[in-house]
């Protein structure tokens, strides 16, 4: 009988049985040993643990010195992250520490107990001064809190005292100081430290001998507030340059030292037992090793007789079974093994066959999922096939991949959707900022279009009446049928979402409250849409949207998005149209009186043709008159009838000082009495609103008497109660006297224009002064002029101004003439060269002047020399750079 018809079970049974027994008792000699393993194992995991808790100690403290505390939320909180983190480790590692010392081995190993006993401590030490590290961290701040805080906070306020006190080296010097501050903060160290100290005394000597100087201008006030501040920003810096030597300056000083230590304690600690434990997991893997060699050993002994012993029977089988697992290797798929016979070789020939079968199965379903197909199935082989249920998976999760991306792909559009649209309502929010009209149409009409929806109203609250909302715009085929043209806060949905100030979205309408009309007909909207809009908390309108769709999320986002954008612009509107309002009255006073001008020179004119060149000498006195004062004349006045706010030009007018006139009442700075019926009534009106024109008559302080065409202008809040009153003044004494002298004989007007013209002269001999036509071409200039310029009348007449200026002068010029050009008077300080080399620093202000037609026709163009001012106040700076050099040297002595 062949040996193939017997099983090759049958064959190795005999030895197989004793090759069992022999295996036996090898294996219980070796599960002892691999017990012991076991739980050396373990432990020497639970100690490499301990190891690394070690590790992630020494990570979360550095994690805090370098990123948490440069963070607000550390502050803020009193917590970080890292401090998490360490709180966490900490317990963490002291429940495994106290879990070691239950193990057995760890009891009976009294030197391994004393170590982890020790650990605890060092653990322990660690975690107090990780405390205390946090609590100065906390005491030295950042940004805007502790001691940090208080330092900016100081140097905020120091730049405020001497950006009023006009000190403008002072607060170049406070930057260079604001810069070591920050840089300290940021990184402190010894010679930082030191640097800071000497700059901060440097700054203080500075400012010392600069407001001693100065003290006549600036006040003692100002020197005192400076001194406190001084003492203040002082104090603070040495208690942080105190603190920051405690924390340590350096990671081997201070609590950052200790704690250093501490940590590298902790680790070594952790290291030497997990060192320890590996000696010992070395010594056991070495003779389970042995173990193992042996069984080894015996198992290779007993096969290699059985191969002999069967090679005869098995060995054509399993060459071809061989080459069959080969072809399988290189990745092939080869067909059915012929074979004959009754034993384990032959049944394993099938099974490698039903294998290779559904291998091309799984080949066949890998290409169909990965072409995308959809509902490709998979025969198994059982519910453990593994590399089956593997591709299975597989192609669920590519699908639900492909389900995730499209979903992704859906987001992205929606957020573009939203970005473009915002881009787009943005940029017609710019353009048409200029009308309130347009503005509401564009919007409306936009946001309809962009969301595909059916009617788009766009609701204004009324400025006169906030509780009223107006129609402002809208969009629709049928609007003004159903849309209401004003509406009361909560009133319908509108003045719901008014009154609420949130939004409102309806997919259930009423049936009556609104209808979409077309050629073919009409219907109820899907959904509806109201959002307020909002600037803080200030209530500016309201948009409502009706669609046949049903508005998506991102789409309501979106509404809600732009209306904060819509409101800010609306607003910014308003102001602008308040503002040109007043500016247009002004305007309007002003053309008032050069109307008034015209005809009273006319009617000079028809008194007597020989006044005709005093009239000329006078336009042209009054255009100086413009250029010096710039023609307005503002102040304001809270309820309480105080004076608030004046300008310069006002106050040189009053003949007074801001600080003795800020705070006094109306009838005080006019002279007039308080108790009189028609003062009453003139506030009384100004307090309801309105606006008031008055012609006065006013008696200075030094007794000198003017005369004021004034308009006062109530501005109200945003509930429209007047809180200040706007005050636009146009001097009109000039005006005033030349009524009075036409009322006079012609000896007296004879006698106004030699006044006249002595006062041009006096301008003339005080002043320097140039007049220059629109392209820059010089017309006229005095003998101030010639002096300060060094070129003679001859020489510039009819010229370019732009011919006599060095490069970097004539820059300046330009910029100046731009603005000039744009109406925009200019006062303040310009450098000419003469052809000799000399600067001469020159306080200067230009006025265009106008023709009747509003076109500029002549520039005025006044100034003083201030060269010596400025050149003694170099010295003087000099000076002082020169005692702190001296004092330096002294101190360095």
């Amino acid at each position: 009988m062949s040996l193939r018809q017997i099983s090759i079970r049958s064959r190795f049974f005999t030895l197989t049985v004793s090759s069992i027994i022999l295996w036996l008792i090898i294996g219980l000699s070796l599960f002892s040993f691999l017990g012991t393993f076991r739980e050396y194992y373990a432990l020497s995991e639970r100690l490499n643990e301990l190891s690394i808790n070690s590790k992630q100690l020494s990570g979360s403290i550095t994690g805090l010195l370098l990123y948490d505390q440069y963070t607000n939320a550390f502050y803020e909180t009193g917590r970080s992250g890292h401090m998490d983190d360490f709180d966490r480790i900490y317990l963490e590692t002291i429940n495994l520490v106290q879990e070691l010392k239950t193990e057995r081995f760890v009891q009976k190993n009294e030197l391994l107990h004393q170590k982890l006993e020790l650990f605890l401590d060092n653990l322990s030490k660690t975690e107090n001064t990780f405390q205390i590290l946090v609590s100065k961290l906390r005491e030295r701040g950042y940004s805007n809190w502790g001691l940090h805080g208080h330092v900016i906070s100081l140097l905020e306020d120091l730049f405020q005292i001497l950006e009023n006190a006009n000190r403008p080296v002072l607060q170049a010097e406070l930057e260079q100081l604001e810069i070591f501050i920050e840089g300290y903060f940021h990184n402190p160290t010894h010679s930082l430290a030191k640097k800071l100290t000497d700059k901060l005394q440097e700054i203080y000597s500075l400012i010392d001998s600069e407001l001693v100087v100065s003290q006549i201008v600036a006040g003692t006030s100002v020197k005192q507030r400076v001194n406190n501040n001084n003492n203040n920003l002082s104090q603070y810096i040495q208690n942080t340059i105190i603190i920051d030597r405690e924390i340590g300056l350096s990671q081997f000083e201070g609590i950052r030292g200790q704690i250093r230590t501490f940590s590298n304690i902790v680790s070594e600690d952790a290291s030497s037992l997990n060192a320890m434990f590996k000696q010992d997991l070395i010594s056991a893997s070495r003779n389970i090793g042995i173990g193992l060699f042996i069984v080894i050993l015996l198992s290779a002994s007993i096969l290699i007789t059985y191969t002999i012993f069967l090679s005869i029977s098995i060995k054509d089988p399993l060459r071809r079974l061989n080459s069959f697992i080969k072809a399988l290797v290189l990745g092939r798929l080869p067909g059915e093994i012929s074979d004959e016979g009754n034993d384990e070789i032959y049944e394993i020939n099938m099974m490698l066959g039903n294998f290779t079968g559904n291998l091309k199965e799984k080949a066949r379903f890998a290409g169909e999922i990965g072409r995308k197909q959809e509902d490709v199935t998979l025969p198994l082989l059982s519910e453990e096939d593994i590399l089956g249920n593997a591709l299975i998976e597989m192609g669920k999760y590519l699908q639900a991949a492909r389900n995730e991306d499209q979903k992704h792909q859906a987001e992205s559009e929606k957020r573009r959707w939203i970005n473009e649209g915002l881009a787009k309502i943005e940029e017609i929010l710019r353009i048409h900022s200029n009308d309130l009209n347009i503005l509401a149409d564009k919007v409306i009409q936009n946001l309809v279009k962009y969301l595909n929806a059916s009617i788009g109203a766009l609701y204004l609250t009324n400025t006169d009446d906030e509780n009223i909302l107006e129609l402002a715009a809208a969009f629709a085929f049928d609007r003004k049928k159903y849309l209401t043209d004003t509406v009361r806060l909560g009133e319908g949905l509108v003045g719901t979402c008014a009154i609420e100030k949130q939004k409102i979205f309806l997919t259930e309408i009423p049936e009556e409250y609104l209808r979409i009309t077309s050629g073919l007909g009409d219907t109820k909207p899907r959904c509806l849409l109201l959002v307020p809009l909002k600037l803080e908390d200030q209530l500016l309108g309201v948009i409502e949207i009706a669609s046949l769709n049903i508005l998506q999320e991102h789409e309501v986002l979106f509404i809600e998005i732009i209306s904060e954008s819509i409101a800010s612009a609306i607003s910014s509107v308003r102001i602008t149209m308040r503002t040109s309002l007043l500016l247009e009255q002004s305007q309007q006073q002003a053309r008032d009186m050069a109307e008034q001008e015209e005809k009273m020179r006319q009617h000079v004119e028809e008194l007597q043709v020989t006044q005709e060149e005093s009239a000329r000498r006078e336009s042209e006195i009054s255009g100086i008159l413009n250029a010096i004062h710039n023609s307005s004349l503002v102040a304001e006045y809270n309820m309480n009838e105080e004076l608030i706010n004046i300008n310069d030009k006002f106050l040189l007018l009053l003949e007074t000082h801001k600080d003795h006139i800020i705070g006094k009442k109306y009838h005080e700075i006019l002279g007039i009495s308080r108790h009189t019926e028609t003062y009453k009534e003139f506030w009384q009106l100004l307090r309801e609103g309105k606006t008031l024109f008055k012609v006065e008559k006013i008696k200075l302080f030094t007794g000198n008497e003017i005369w004021l065409q004034q308009t006062y202008a109530p501005i109200p809040d945003k509930d429209g109660v007047p809180f200040k009153v706007l005050n636009i003044a146009i001097d009109i004494t000039e005006t005033k006297i030349q009524q009075e002298s036409l009322e006079k004989q012609s000896g007296e007007i004879k006698r106004a224009n030699i006044e006249m013209q002595s006062f041009s002269d006096a301008v003339d001999q005080a002043l320097i002064k140039c007049v220059y036509s629109p392209a820059g071409q010089i017309l006229e200039v005095n003998e101030n002029f010639e002096k300060v310029t060094g070129f003679s009348r001859r020489e510039m007449i009819g010229k370019n101004n732009r011919t006599f200026l060095q490069r970097t002068e004539r820059e300046q010029f330009e910029k100046i003439w731009n603005d000039i050009m744009k109406d925009k008077p200019y006062s303040g300080v310009i450098r000419r060269t003469k052809p000799t080399g000399e600067e001469v620093w020159i306080m200067s202000t230009f006025t265009p002047v106008k023709d009747e037609n509003g076109a500029i026709f002549k520039v005025y163009y006044l100034g003083q020399d201030i060269t010596e001012r400025k050149l003694k106040y170099q010295l003087l700076e000099e000076a002082n750079k020169e005692i702190d050099r001296l004092k330096r040297i002294v101190d360095e002595k």
